[in-house]
């Protein structure tokens, strides 16, 4: 046999309900600037990324222009087959500075990151 809940409801006081009330007002006064600011950083966040998809082809293509499969790749990172296609191929992979840094020594290659000026 389940046993339900018991629910309990809790009437409010009146300086609880303005509280709430006052809460729910000041929050729908900034929605605008908080979805505003959401996108911003989705942006910021999706160029980022793109940047590390955009690299990682990179040595994808120079792992297969060498001739190395990923069992090789595995051998000279240290890291697994599954992880390596992983970073290769899935499109939501989040690599870091230091994987990218692992895969590219492994193929002969220095990373380089450069920092440039935003277009306004």
């Amino acid at each position: 046999m389940v046993k339900k809940a018991k629910r309990l409801k809790r009437v409010l006081t009146p300086g609880e309900r303005r509280k709430y009330r006052d809460l729910r007002n000041a929050i729908e006064a900034e929605r605008d600037e908080i979805v505003s600011e959401g996108r911003r950083r989705k942006q910021v966040h999706d160029a980022v990324t793109a940047g590390l998809r955009e690299a990682f082809q990179l040595l994808k293509k120079e792992r297969q222009a060498q001739g190395l499969s990923l069992a090789d790749m595995q051998e000279r990172t240290g890291m697994s087959r599954s992880a390596l296609s992983r970073l290769e191929n899935d499109d939501s992979a989040n690599p870091t500075i230091e994987t990218l840094s692992r895969y590219a020594e492994a193929l002969g290659k220095q990373l380089a990151i450069t920092l440039t000026d935003r277009a306004s």
